[in-house]
């Protein structure tokens, strides 16, 4: 019986990983074709490109303050009852944006309706469930899950610049937005909960304790196969005077702030979204337009992205379980930052095709390694809210980096600046990461 019981949670942590890996596809693939309706927008709206743009923004401000509600309601609730509710109110959203006839609702509908759907199944909340779920390979899950992003963009980037050519913006919204309704939604419902406990499971890789002396859900630590005290031993998820029992309260989510290690790890993160969720989900596509590409030129070079991203985040899950965390992330930044000194030399169709093999091996590989790390050295405080905290750095990265862009375009008429000042930002942010502490498995 022991066996079978065993069988079972391990199968059903991976069917919580597989729904996870769906809604991340979808979302973060539609998320990513924003550049596709760009100038259509333009066009039809008589809009600057930064005012396009600004739709960007508030769409990771959106996403920001998303992230930390619905982190903060699945530790509350869970049951999967955020993320389910996520990914109805996307598809709601996409298909009444589908109707709008002036900008304004495209405003409310996308940047305000369809982002917040997004934060409340991305990343985050995902995150916060794997880690519930898995006590073993916890970083290789997580890699695999955020590998969803990748395959959205592998498959509905591309997809979006066919249809949004071939039927117009408003039938390719309306129809992702009837997929998510009747196809994810009620897979969400029928098989997402947030923690083993609501199937009357244990996490994948739980092990009995030799001596208990602490409920195995005690601020939801103990199932996590670490003692709470592992961080605070090296100063970072509890003061160094805090070394009573392991069964104490989480730390408020907010004095997370005071810790230099906390810093550390969101400074790379924003300029990780300035250059990636900013600037290439927003502006790559118009920036290739520009450039007298073929659309054909410009979806290949995104299946190429993606395809690159799906090997990037499952080898960096894979290494964040074994090698240094914060050389990774190192690595991650450096290279993009040599990605974009080739967008700034390019004038042949061969070297946007390099760009996005190179790109996309590190473009969502620094998600792994930063929740990895996050989730272990602040380990005292609430996890969602903590994971949340984190992201939104990222987000209000993207936030800034769709927005300047455009502004700088429609004063200058090129994006060269930015590109150079993503060079710089990119080279500062690997330095910053290597002085991340990175408290290594015994």
């Amino acid at each position: 019986m022991a066996n079978l019981q065993g069988r079972k949670e391990t199968s059903y942590a991976w069917a919580i990983l597989i729904v996870l890996f769906i809604g991340h596809a979808m979302g973060f693939g539609i998320r990513s074709s924003f550049g596709a309706y760009v100038s259509p927008w333009e066009q039809e709206f008589l809009a600057g490109r930064s005012a396009v743009s600004s739709i960007s923004m508030l769409s990771f401000f959106v996403f920001c303050v998303g992230q930390l509600l619905a982190g903060r309601l699945n530790d509350r609730f869970g049951k999967g009852i955020v993320p389910t509710a996520g990914v109805f109110l996307m598809g709601a959203s996409l298909v009444l944006a589908s109707q709008a006839d002036q900008i304004w609702k495209v405003v409310l509908l996308f940047g305000v309706g369809f982002s917040l759907g997004f934060a409340m199944c991305s990343n985050t909340v995902p995150s916060a469930i794997i880690a519930n779920w898995f006590v073993q390979k916890r970083g290789f899950a997580l890699g695999l899950v955020m590998s969803g992003f990748a395959v959205g963009q592998l498959v509905l980037v591309p997809a979006s610049l066919y249809f949004v050519g071939e039927a117009g913006w408003r039938g390719t919204m309306s129809a992702l937005g009837i997929i998510l309704i009747v196809a994810i939604g009620p897979l969400f419902v029928a098989f997402l909960r947030s923690k083993p406990e609501e199937k009357g499971l244990k996490p994948y890789g739980y092990a009995e304790p030799a001596a208990s002396c602490q409920p195995a859900d005690t601020a939801g630590h103990a199932a996590s196969g670490q003692p709470a005290s592992a961080a605070g031993s090296q100063g970072l998820s509890q003061p160094a005077d805090s070394a009573g029992p392991k069964n104490e309260k989480p730390l408020a989510a907010f004095t997370v702030f005071r810790l230099g290690a906390f810093w550390q790890l969101t400074i790379p993160y924003f300029i990780c979204g300035f250059t990636d969720v900013g600037i290439i989900q927003t502006h790559l596509i118009p920036f290739a337009e520009g450039k007298g590409l073929a659309v054909s030129l410009v979806a290949a070079a995104f299946i190429l992205i993606a395809a690159a991203n799906i090997a990037g985040t499952i080898v960096t899950g894979h290494l964040s379980d074994r090698a240094s965390r914060t050389r990774q992330l190192a690595i991650i930044y450096a290279l993009r930052a040599v990605t974009y000194i080739i967008l700034i030399a390019l004038h042949q169709p061969w070297l946007l095709l390099l760009f996005a093999v190179l790109y996309g091996a590190v473009e969502m590989a620094s998600i792994a390694p930063t929740n990895s790390l996050a989730i272990q050295l602040f380990d005292r405080f609430p996890m969602g809210a903590i994971l949340a905290l984190v992201t939104v750095s990222h987000n209000v990265g993207g936030a800034f980096g769709s927005w300047i862009p455009g502004l700088l375009f429609d004063r200058t008429g090129s994006y060269y600046s930015v590109l150079a000042l993503s060079v710089a930002m990119l080279f500062a942010g690997s330095l910053i990461a290597l002085k991340t502490p990175d408290i290594r498995r015994g």
